[in-house]
């Protein structure tokens, strides 16, 4: 797209160049109307072409920085998450220290519990062992060295107690041990859970690092497009310069050439009368019938300059246009842009211009009279509908006609 719009660039420069020397190699009296009007419609149309192309570009950067706002959001959310998940490995890391502790010491409970176990299960041996050993004969001892029946029922609780309390003491541990061992699972659980979470985490942070790092290099391309547009922009910008100052050239030398038909009107018309200059003594007369507006006023216009003022009223259609003031017509015909007009001069460098006309009903060198009609009203030419564009020249210079007349 680039290269495409920068060959066309160059192919209208080189139009360009082709057109001046016709323009500037020649004098403006030496080149007719119709000539320059029939340049001024390629010079127009190529503007239009380059006019189009950038307004294309505009839009062009517009999307690019549409798309990088994007992505930076993108980015930016992105940046946020990843802080979000930093956040949570270091609380994941604190809980896994913490957990490790608990695993630690839920080891060394066991371990201890264990050993006490041990011992307990040993003292408790060697008492059975020592009890059975000794057998009934130990216990016929303490039965005879009973003083009395009571302390004979106190020496046979003592016994079972001691038998009762080592098994119960034993049966504790147990089940402390198992406690201690639950406790352990549970911190073993919570350790691999944890160790899941960060397994997840890292992963997804990876994941978003290689997100925002192909949304990186995308925003960088953006970038290196946005350049690029930029300068093919600014290429387009020159050359719609140089083709705007070349359509100036073409309209100051219509300007020149009416105003050179004016002065060849104007000797004719001295020669007439005897060499006496003549004057534009008269006003301007509204062009149109009553009822009508301006739709469109004098001065800049979607990008260019509007050089008369559009005069319409609804169904105007073939109605009549009228001299605005009397002169000699010095210009009916065709033009690319005001399709169908006329110029009447009035004379003291005076002109009026009427142009989108669907008829004309005069012809070049006739006298006409203010109010006369001299076309109908149409849509010819570069128009959006049924109206009267109306110009006031004073030596071929455009002037604005709301100043002579008003409606």
């Amino acid at each position: 797209m680039y290269f495409r719009r920068i060959s066309a660039v160059l192919a209208a420069c080189a139009v360009c160049a082709a057109v001046s020397p016709l323009i500037g190699g020649q004098p403006a009296g030496a080149v007719s109307l119709s000539s320059l009007q029939s340049q001024q419609q390629k010079i127009e149309k190529e503007l239009a072409e380059i006019n189009s192309e950038l307004k294309s570009l505009k839009n062009d950067v517009a999307q690019q920085e549409q798309y990088q706002d994007t992505l930076s959001q993108q980015i930016a959310l992105n940046t946020q998450k990843m802080a979000v998940i930093d956040g949570q490995m270091v609380q994941l890391s604190a809980d896994m220290e913490e957990n490790e502790e608990k695993l630690a010491a839920a080891g060394e409970n066991i371990a201890a519990k264990e050993a006490e176990i041990e011992e307990t299960s040993d003292q408790y041996k060697l008492r059975m062992r020592a009890m059975y050993m000794a057998g009934e004969a130990s216990s016929l001892e303490m039965l005879f060295s009973s003083e009395s029946f009571s302390d004979l029922l106190t020496n046979i609780e003592m016994m079972q107690a001691i038998s009762e309390h080592d098994t119960a003491l034993l049966e504790q541990l147990r089940v402390q041990k198992s406690d201690l061992e639950n406790q352990k699972s549970q911190a073993e659980r919570i350790q691999e859970d944890i160790s899941q979470q960060q397994a997840d985490m890292t992963a997804q942070r990876e994941q978003m690092e290689q997100t925002n790092a192909e949304l990186e290099a995308a925003y960088a391309e953006s970038e290196a497009a946005v350049q690029n547009i930029q300068a093919e922009q600014e290429i387009f910008e020159q050359n719609a310069a140089a083709k705007q100052k070349e359509a100036d050239q073409i309209e100051a030398e219509i300007s020149a050439e009416i105003k050179r038909l004016q002065e060849e009107n104007e000797k004719k018309q001295q020669a007439q009368n005897g060499g006496q200059a003549t004057q534009f003594n008269s006003t301007f007369a509204r062009p149109t019938d009553n009822g009508y507006y301006i739709s469109s006023p004098y001065g800049p216009r979607w990008g260019s300059f509007h050089s008369g003022i559009d005069i319409t009223a609804g169904g105007c259609y073939g109605k009549n246009i009228y001299a605005s003031a009397s002169g000699t017509v010095i210009t009916a015909g065709w033009h690319w842009s005001y399709g169908n007009y006329v110029v009447i001069d009035h004379g003291g460098g005076y002109s009026t211009l009427y142009a989108h006309a669907s008829s004309l009903n005069v012809s070049v060198g006739q006298n006409v009279v203010q109010g006369q009609v001299v076309a109908k009203i149409g849509s010819t030419g570069q128009s959006t509908g049924p109206h009267l564009h109306f110009e006031v020249r004073i030596n071929g210079q455009r002037q604005n006609p709301a100043n002579y007349v008003s409606y």
